[in-house]
């Protein structure tokens, strides 16, 4: 069960994941469209209050963006996609 300190870090990083900061934060490192698709993802989920599977999440980047294997891994490592569960079910050593 989730305490209120978890809920509210919960909830700061889906703020802050949603911001533009987030994206500026990340836009270099990756590029704006690959960011934006990721808040697009996280806006989804909560609208249909549904996880997103870390595994639909990679396969939108890698099949249907055709963005690199090495470059959509290290993107879960920088932001510690971890810290989106409950919202990002899954394991990255799965993928």
């Amino acid at each position: 069960m989730i305490n209120e300190q978890e809920m509210y870090d919960f909830l700061e990083l889906i703020n802050f994941t949603l911001s533009d900061k987030f994206t500026t934060k990340w836009e270099y490192k990756y590029n704006a469209k690959f960011i934006e698709i990721f808040k697009f993802r996280i806006l989804k989920a909560l609208h249909e209050n549904k996880p997103i599977k870390l595994k639909n999440l990679y396969n939108i980047y890698y099949v249907k963006h055709k963005y690199s294997k090495e470059q959509i891994l290290n993107f879960f490592k920088s932001i510690e996609i971890d810290l989106y569960f409950p919202l990002v079910i899954g394991d990255i050593s799965s993928l």
